[in-house]
Formats: structure tokens, C-alpha cells, sequence
């Protein structure tokens, strides 16, 4: 564990769940930064702001050194991210499917739940909207088993990364 990607005001999963990431015998996250960035990017991402969910993965991928499993989930959530805001704000079929590859290629070596994010049911609908882009308007993460949206929180946790 780094000291600059703890949090100590970061939630613990919900009550019955242990997904990787989560240190059960420490009761913490192993990055809580990460937890973080990933509740406000999928609330986010679920509620179409797509621009600032990129931002909020995109800062943390920051942390991490190349090769660890952290930058590739963080750097294929960003990919979704952009990838989405691509094909909704600019109409950009192509652009989808450049960065929902790399998305689909970053997150390939990820569990299939990882703090708290269903990948494997989003390297589906990755694989799914890849082949047709106007699904992206319905693309949904769940995180810890739900599919939450967007708070203020959330767009003030964007707007506060550099």
C-alpha cells in the first residue's frame, strides 16, 4: 500500500461482500484512493457524464506504476469512459470502437469483480456495443451488485481533480 492512495473516510463494501481490493482482516481497502475514484467515475459514468467519469479514473491512474493491475482497470475504465462521450457528444461510431478495444484489451486481465465493479459483465457489453454503438446510451456499471447514479458529490468530486 502506498500512503498517497489512502482515505481513511472510504467506505467498506457492502455488508457480505469481499471483493478484491477490499483487505477484509485490515478492514480497509488495499488503495482507498481507487475505491473512491471508482464510486464517483461509475455513479458518474451511469448517469451519462461520461466527460467527468473519465476524469475521475483518469487521475487516479496516475498512482500506479505500469503493469499493475490497478493502472489497467483504471486506464480501461477511462476508455469506457471516453469511448461513450465519443459516440454521445460527437456522434463518433469510430472513435467508440477504437477505445472500447483498448478498454476490452486493458480490462482482459482483470477479475471479473474488482473493487467493487462487475468487468466481466462490462467486458460484455464492451464486446456487445462495440458491434453496435447506440447501445452505449443504455450501458450500465454495477458496482457492489447495483447500478447507482450520479450524485452532487460526484460532479463536485470531478471538478475538484486538476
Amino acid at each position: 500500500m502506498d500512503d498517497h492512495t489512502r482515505d481513511p473516510t472510504v467506505q467498506p463494501p457492502p455488508a457480505g461482500q469481499d471483493p478484491p481490493g477490499w483487505m477484509a482482516v485490515e478492514g480497509r481497502w488495499a488503495h482507498d484512493t481507487l475505491r473512491q475514484a471508482t464510486i464517483h467515475g461509475v455513479r458518474l459514468a451511469n448517469a451519462g457524464e461520461y466527460h467527468e467519469a473519465h476524469d475521475c479514473f483518469e487521475d487516479e491512474w496516475f498512482n500506479y506504476g505500469n503493469g499493475t493491475m490497478e493502472k489497467s482497470f483504471l486506464q480501461g475504465m477511462t476508455q469506457v469512459a471516453a469511448g461513450a462521450y465519443k459516440y454521445t457528444g460527437f456522434d463518433n461510431s469510430a472513435g467508440l470502437r477504437k477505445l472500447f478495444d483498448s478498454a476490452h484489451g486493458y480490462l482482459e486481465g482483470i477479475p471479473d469483480q474488482f473493487y467493487g465493479v462487475a468487468v466481466a459483465a462490462l467486458r460484455d457489453d464492451i464486446e456487445a456495443i462495440r458491434y453496435n454503438p447506440q447501445q452505449v446510451e443504455s450501458l450500465q456499471i454495477a458496482l457492489d451488485g447495483r447500478y447507482p447514479t450520479a450524485r452532487e458529490e460526484d460532479l463536485g468530486y470531478a471538478a475538484s481533480l486538476p
